[in-house]
């Protein structure tokens, strides 16, 4: 499946980590200095289980989002509009958009904005921006 993640932080590094790591095709839309450490190298990912760099696509600009099947939306909520606004013309390919944002309007707001099927689900991760290109989820206490 080819996945997208619009807002390449923690936990949109660690869900389209994981979903690399399964065997999906993953393109990550992030900051710069984020997608920069990603191109050279790929994404890393510590967790208790494993320290592995992770092959995905990364990009700072929405375009990267063309053709994709699912999109996990993870933008900060004082970004959704703008966000939505930015990958709109990339979906062409009616994806379905999944939103992992904090809050509670998110999926209406984002449903405002772009005409695909847009869900919400509340996901409980505790993982960390490391470093560029760097997630990390620690081992549970």
């Amino acid at each position: 499946m080819k996945v997208a993640v619009m807002g390449a932080g923690a936990v949109g590094c660690f869900y389209g980590g994981m979903l690399a790591r399964a065997g999906h095709t993953v393109t990550l839309v992030g900051r710069p200095h984020h997608v920069s450490a990603i191109e050279q190298r790929g994404l890393r990912f510590e967790s208790a289980l494993f320290d592995d760099y992770v092959p995905v696509s990364a990009g700072t600009h929405a375009e990267g989002m063309a053709n994709s099947e699912l999109v996990l939306f993870c933008v900060k909520s004082s970004d959704t509009e703008e966000a939505a606004v930015a990958m709109r013309p990339y979906l062409e390919s009616s994806p379905f958009v999944l939103t992992l944002q904090n809050g509670v309007d998110n999926a209406e707001r984002l449903r405002s904005v772009i005409p695909q099927q847009v869900s919400s689900a509340a996901v409980y991760v505790a993982c960390e921006m490391a470093g560029a290109g760097h997630v990390r989820h620690p081992r549970p206490r």
